[in-house]
């Protein structure tokens, strides 16, 4: 697993940080393979007029490769696919770059796909559906992906988790404020903070009416 420059937040961790696969470069490969005919051919054919011809064709294809395949290995060593506690983040470039952070409470769905080759390859691309203007996120080339739709999965459940157990202890801490809180406060600012907490949702209408039905019979 590599680790990318990312700024965690407090409390956030990192559960997975990948580059590219390696099938990013397929490109720059199957350019590389033509460019070893086209040498071939000019090594080949007999010194004349042609095969100068080929030979410096050849030596220009291969700097305009290189010069590629070079300015591509930067862009993949900058980009980084990454899955936290918390979220979901993709940073890429080098002289642009683009990043994108989903929050795990905003992820609707994980889709992946793989053609024939990409599953030989353990590598695809990831969909993710989350709430909000921004919509779908296409992340292609991550390694995998069967087993980061997983992951992914299993933080949004732990997530959801951890946020039912805040919320419990919430509503535990503001009933006990409530229980407690009857000196220095006044009934309207105690029945006040009741409205609150069930306009929020932190309590049902049961609760709502069995904490007014206290406060009121505290008078």
């Amino acid at each position: 697993m590599s680790v990318m420059n990312l700024d965690l937040m407090p409390g956030e961790e990192l559960i997975v940080s990948e580059r590219p696969h390696w099938w990013y470069f397929w490109k720059q490969v199957a350019a590389g393979i033509g460019l070893a005919a086209l040498l071939f051919l000019a090594w080949s054919l007999d010194r004349d007029f042609l095969s100068s011809v080929v030979w410096w064709l050849a030596v220009a294809v291969f700097v305009v490769w290189a010069a590629n395949t070079l300015y591509q290995f930067v862009q993949w060593r900058s980009t980084q696919f990454v899955v936290t506690n918390q979220r979901v983040a993709y940073q890429g470039g080098f002289v642009r770059r683009t990043g994108v952070s989903i929050p795990l409470n905003r992820v609707n769905n994980v889709n992946f796909q793989q053609g024939v080759i990409a599953r030989v390859l353990d590598n695809g691309t990831i969909t993710i559906e989350s709430a909000g203007e921004t919509g779908d996120s296409v992340f292609e080339n991550i390694p995998h992906p069967e087993q980061v739709r997983s992951t992914i999965f299993a933080q949004m459940r732990a997530d959801t988790e951890a946020g039912s157990d805040r919320n419990a202890q919430a509503i535990a801490d503001a009933l006990t404020s409530q229980t407690a809180g009857t000196g220095g406060t006044s009934v309207e600012d105690r029945l006040g903070e009741l409205e609150r907490l069930r306009e929020q949702g932190l309590v049902t209408d049961d609760e709502y009416a069995a904490r007014r039905a206290q406060i009121l019979d505290d008078l």
